[in-house]
C-alpha cells in the first residue's frame, strides 16, 4: 500500500495538516506513528483508512478490508453490544454463524461477555473501546488501523493488544497504530514513522518514539512542553509501587537528585516521606511511596506541577 505525495486538510481553504507525505506500508508489518498531540497522526490514519479524502496525492493498493479503531466510539446508537457487532459483521459480509463465533471469541479475550446485551449508550468509555476494537477485528482486515489502542482499556485487555497485533501481521496483514504514550515497546519488532509539522518520515520516527522521545523532540525545537502534559507523562513514568518506568533528572538540580513523594491520603496535608536507608526508600505498612526522578533538562514547572497536585516533595540537594 502506498501513500503518494499526500496533502490533507479538513476544509477548503484551511491549513494543510499533512503536506507531501510519501509512505509505503508493507504486508506483514506493524507501523507505529509517533508525534506530539496535534501533529497530524490521526489525520494520517484517516487518510490511510479512506475516511478522509486527500486534497492532493494518491493512495494506492489499499487492502479491500479495513479494520478501523477510532479514538472515540459513536455510542449513541439504538443497539445493544451483540446486535451492533452482528450488524457490523453483516456490513463486512460475514455470515451470522461466523460473526457469532468471532464475537464470542473476542468477547472472551477482552472481557466483554457480561456486556453483550447491554445498550451501547449505557456502557462505560472503557467498555465502549472494547466494542470498537472487536468490530475492527471481526472481518479479519487486510489493514488494521488503531488510534491509541491502549486508551481506556483495563489492564487485562491492554495486555491482549500485542497478541492481537501479532496475529494481524502473521496473517500477512498490515497494522497501523498511533502511540503517544510509549506503549508500542510491548509490540516487539515495529517500524516507526514520526509526524511533525505535516511531514512524515522514519528518521523522525526513530527520534520521536514514545513519551520520552516526544519531550526530547519538543526541547530540540526549543519548545517548552506544557507543564500539565509534562506532569501527566511523568506520572506514566513514575517508579515505585506502580512499577512504571523511572524518569531522569530535574532542571536546576544536581545530577541524580531524587525527589521522593507520598501519594496524599486525603485532601489535607500530605504525610512526610518515608525514611531513606542506604539509598533505598522504605515504606511503612499501609503507605505507598513513589520515587520520582526527573531529567536535568526538564522544566522546573514539572516539580511545581507535582507540588500543585498535592504531593509532598522533600527538599533535595540543589533545590531550595
Amino acid at each position: 500500500m502506498r501513500l503518494i505525495d499526500i496533502y490533507a486538510r479538513y476544509h477548503r481553504g484551511g491549513l494543510w495538516v499533512l503536506r507531501g507525505v510519501d509512505v509505503e506500508l508493507r504486508p506483514g508489518e506493524t507501523v507505529v506513528i509517533t508525534g506530539r498531540n496535534g501533529a497530524g497522526k490521526s489525520t494520517l490514519l484517516r487518510v490511510a483508512a479512506g475516511l478522509l479524502r486527500a486534497g492532493r496525492g494518491q493512495v494506492r493498493d489499499r487492502p479491500a478490508v479495513v479494520g478501523w479503531l477510532p479514538e472515540r466510539f459513536p455510542a449513541g446508537q439504538p443497539f445493544d453490544v451483540r446486535d451492533y457487532l452482528q450488524a457490523m459483521a453483516r456490513v463486512q459480509g460475514l455470515t451470522e454463524a461466523v460473526a457469532e463465533a468471532r464475537i464470542m471469541a473476542f468477547a472472551a479475550r477482552l472481557h466483554l461477555a457480561p456486556f453483550l446485551r447491554t445498550p451501547l449508550r449505557s456502557l462505560s468509555q472503557g467498555t465502549q473501546r472494547k466494542v470498537a476494537l472487536t468490530q475492527a477485528l471481526l472481518p479479519r482486515p487486510g489493514l488494521l488501523i488503531m488510534d491509541e489502542p491502549w486508551e481506556g482499556l483495563d489492564a487485562p485487555s491492554q495486555a491482549e493488544i500485542p497478541a492481537l497485533v501479532a496475529e494481524q501481521v502473521a496473517s500477512g496483514g498490515i497494522c497501523l497504530i498511533t502511540d503517544h504514550r510509549g506503549r508500542s515497546g510491548d509490540l516487539g519488532s515495529v517500524r516507526r514513522l514520526g509526524v511533525e509539522e505535516g511531514q512524515v518520515n522514519e528518521r523522525l520516527g526513530e527520534r520521536v518514539s514514545g513519551v520520552v522521545g516526544e519531550e526530547r523532540a519538543a526541547r530540540e525545537a526549543n519548545e517548552e512542553p506544557n507543564a500539565t502534559t509534562s506532569f501527566e507523562r511523568l506520572g506514566e513514568r513514575v517508579s515505585g509501587v506502580v512499577g512504571e518506568e523511572r524518569a531522569a533528572r530535574e532542571a536546576n538540580e544536581e545530577p541524580n537528585a531524587t525527589i521522593s513523594t507520598d501519594m496524599p491520603a486525603s485532601s489535607g496535608p500530605a504525610v512526610g516521606v518515608a525514611p531513606v536507608k542506604g539509598g533505598v526508600t522504605t515504606t511503612p505498612p499501609g503507605r505507598h511511596v513513589i520515587e520520582v526522578v526527573v531529567q536535568a533538562s526538564d522544566s522546573p514547572s514539572v516539580v511545581a506541577s507535582l507540588r500543585a497536585a498535592g504531593y509532598d516533595v522533600r527538599a533535595v540537594r540543589g533545590e531550595s
